[in-house]
């Protein structure tokens, strides 16, 4: 009794420390003995079940000294999880050992058995909310660690989005697995962070399954969503998408299609603006429109062919104007030659 004691006078300064900017100073091996702590907490909990007797006069002096119940000890991990995630205090390298921790296979088989299924998706959901909320620490302010943070982020989420889409889907079965996955998404913050994982997912290497059953149908499934993707992610981003993924570029196209609807000539400038002077919803500029067109030409195969042919038909469909300022296809398709010409790029195909 009086080691179990001991032992519990210490879970407060372990709680404590990890909500704390003590954990700046915790390296990947500190973490691990940290979790270790905690799990063995959860350990003692589980075996006290056994023995109801020690349990009962084990809560009675728990709370006459005061100290947390054993409530606290079956939650410790994820208590300790929980607040790690939100404690911007913690260093990249001991977080990282934390998500692996978290959302990786377990080292041991049958490690993770211990604890209900269940728990386990609601903790991961939990920490992937957190994630897709932005709740990451900051750097030193640099722009090179700024993009590394970022992108570091971005891959973390994408991973954990994966994973979450295939435990959602192993739950519920064959039957319900798009219902489910879909589900899921539509329970995490909508915004940009969401569309930035979403796109680093369909480009993980190992992410095609989930792609294919899930992520592609939830994008292209409203047009909304991937209004919102063309919008948010660089034209890069989205023609490497494209590229990856054949399905989306119909859908891209014609999303640039219907942007490119809404310009209009401004004889005066000798530009080509947004029809009501300024951009409303659903509207780009004349030099977005252009550079994602470009970033999807300029793609070798059969991608960067279908747009060139693309252009030339919608070029076609408006007259076949070789005039500037008539049409906004006859512009980009001119714009894009020139370039590449420029370049000494091949726009015969």
């Amino acid at each position: 009794m009086e080691t179990l004691l001991s032992r519990a006078e210490q879970l407060p300064s372990l709680l404590a420390a990890s909500r704390s900017e003590v954990v700046q100073g915790w390296d990947p091996a500190t973490l691990t003995r940290a979790l270790g702590w905690a799990r063995f907490y959860q350990q003692l909990h589980r075996r006290l079940g056994a023995q109801p007797g020690l349990r009962a006069s084990l809560e009675r002096r728990l709370s006459r000294a005061g100290l947390l119940g054993l409530g606290h000890w079956r939650r410790c991990p994820d208590l300790l999880a929980s607040a790690l995630l939100e404690n911007r205090a913690l260093p990249a390298s001991a977080r990282h050992r934390l998500l692996r921790g978290l959302f990786l296979p377990p080292s041991r088989p049958g490690e993770e058995e211990e604890e209900p299924f269940v728990h386990l998706l609601a903790r991961r959901k939990a920490a992937l909310q957190l994630l897709l909320l932005g709740c990451w620490p900051r750097g030193t302010g640099q722009p090179d660690d700024a993009e590394r943070r970022d992108g570091l982020v971005v891959k973390a989420q994408a991973q954990l989005l994966l994973r979450r889409l295939r435990e959602e889907s192993e739950a519920a079965g064959p039957k319900a697995s798009w219902a489910s996955s879909a589900a899921l998404l539509e329970q995490l913050p909508c915004g940009p962070t969401l569309y930035r994982a979403v796109a680093a997912a369909l480009l993980e290497p190992d992410g095609e399954a989930e792609a294919k059953a899930t992520l592609l149908p939830w994008l292209t499934g409203d047009p909304a969503r991937l209004a919102a993707l063309g919008r948010l992610l660089p034209a890069p981003r989205v023609a490497s998408l494209c590229r990856r993924h054949p399905e989306l570029s119909a859908p891209y196209l014609r999303l640039l299609s219907s942007w490119g609807a809404r310009l209009v000539y401004d004889p005066f400038r000798g530009e080509w603006r947004a029809s009501s002077g300024w951009l409303e919803e659903g509207e780009v500029p004349w030099q977005e429109l252009r550079e994602r067109v470009r970033c999807l030409w300029q793609e070798p195969g059969p991608l960067g062919s279908a747009v060139r042919t693309q252009l030339r038909l919608w070029k076609a469909q408006e007259g076949d104007f070789e005039v500037p300022g008539l049409s906004v296809w006859s512009d980009l398709l001119m714009d894009m030659e020139t370039s590449a010409s420029g370049k000494g790029g091949n726009t015969t195909q």
